[in-house]
C-alpha cells in the first residue's frame, strides 16, 4: 500500500476564488504582478470569439438571431459597457444550455482584464460575422488581428 496521496485539486470554483486570478496568471492573461498582458488577452479573445461564433451559428436556425446577438453585443461596445458585454454572454451561453468556458468564467473578478477581453471580442466577432456575409463588409483594420 502506498502513502503517496492525489494532489487537492485547486481549480477555481468561482471567479472570485483566488485560484482563478493564479489561473489567469499562469495561462498568461496576468503578469505576475497582475497587470493585463494585452497581446494574450486579444489571442484569448479572438480565439473564444471563434468559439462562439460557432456556437451562435449553430445553436441559431435563423441569420437573423445572430445579426441581433451581434448588434446587441455591438451597442453595448459602443457604450463601453464592458460588465453588461460579459454578462450578455454568460447570458447567451444559458441561453445555449452550455457552460461558459471556464477561462472566460475565471474573468469575472478582473474588470480590467473583462475590459480587454470584451473589446477584442466583439472586434473578433464582427469580423467573423462579415466574413460570414451576416453583417457588411468591415473596413480593413478593423475587428483584425
Amino acid at each position: 500500500m502506498s502513502n503517496i496521496t492525489a494532489p487537492t485539486d485547486k481549480r477555481a470554483t468561482d471567479p472570485f476564488d483566488s485560484s482563478a486570478r493564479e489561473r489567469l496568471k499562469y495561462i498568461t492573461l496576468l503578469g505576475s504582478d497582475g497587470s493585463v498582458r494585452m497581446m494574450h488577452a486579444m489571442i484569448f479573445s479572438r480565439i473564444y470569439a471563434a468559439v462562439f461564433y460557432d456556437d451562435i451559428r449553430g445553436f441559431h436556425g435563423k441569420a437573423e438571431d445572430m445579426v441581433t446577438v451581434f448588434e446587441t453585443f455591438k451597442a453595448l461596445a459602443d457604450k463601453e459597457a464592458y460588465g453588461h458585454m460579459y454578462l450578455l454572454l454568460s447570458i447567451q451561453y444559458d441561453y445555449m444550455r452550455k457552460p461558459l468556458p471556464d477561462p472566460v468564467w475565471w474573468l469575472a473578478g478582473e474588470s480590467e482584464l473583462i475590459m480587454a477581453f470584451m473589446i477584442n471580442f466583439v472586434g473578433g466577432l464582427e469580423r467573423l460575422m462579415a466574413d460570414g456575409g451576416y453583417i457588411e463588409a468591415v473596413p480593413e483594420g478593423v475587428g483584425a488581428c
